[in-house]
């Protein structure tokens, strides 16, 4: 497996005018797995049924929200850990209407070490689709 790159041209960002180009590399083809596509992978690489996965994999999801949504951090061991992050307003002092500061919620989701390590040296393909 190699993961498949392309270099794009790039102006310098926050310069007026573009400044300089630069080329990049950057991950490219990629392809999208669906939920029903791991299922049919991880049914082939154990004794659960695809049913069996695809039930598990959908509670998961229903699940987390659910979880985060009470003020806790999901661990999902060698995966990784899921945590709810708020993006505020500052204020001056405190206020008893704090929440009023809060612009948003957004997931968060840490990989662990081993998810890490498991994509550290990747080989690499140049594209054929690469312009340069």
């Amino acid at each position: 497996m190699s993961v498949k790159y392309c270099l794009i041209r790039q102006a310098s960002p926050g310069v007026k005018g573009g400044g300089a180009y630069k080329y990049y590399a950057r991950a490219c083809e990629r392809k999208k797995v669906s939920l029903n596509q791991v299922a049919d992978m991880l049914a082939s690489r154990s004794t659960l049924s695809r049913a069996d996965i695809i039930a598990n994999l959908v509670g998961l999801v229903d699940l987390i929200p659910q979880l985060l949504l009470d003020n806790r951090t999901v661990e999902l061991g060698e995966l990784g850990t899921f945590s709810l992050n708020l993006k505020s307003q500052a204020s001056d002092e405190p206020r008893t209407d704090g929440f009023r500061l809060i612009k948003s919620a957004n997931i968060s989701f840490r990989p662990s070490p081993y998810l890490k390590d498991a994509v550290k040296f990747p080989e690499y393909a140049k594209s054929a689709r690469s312009a340069y």
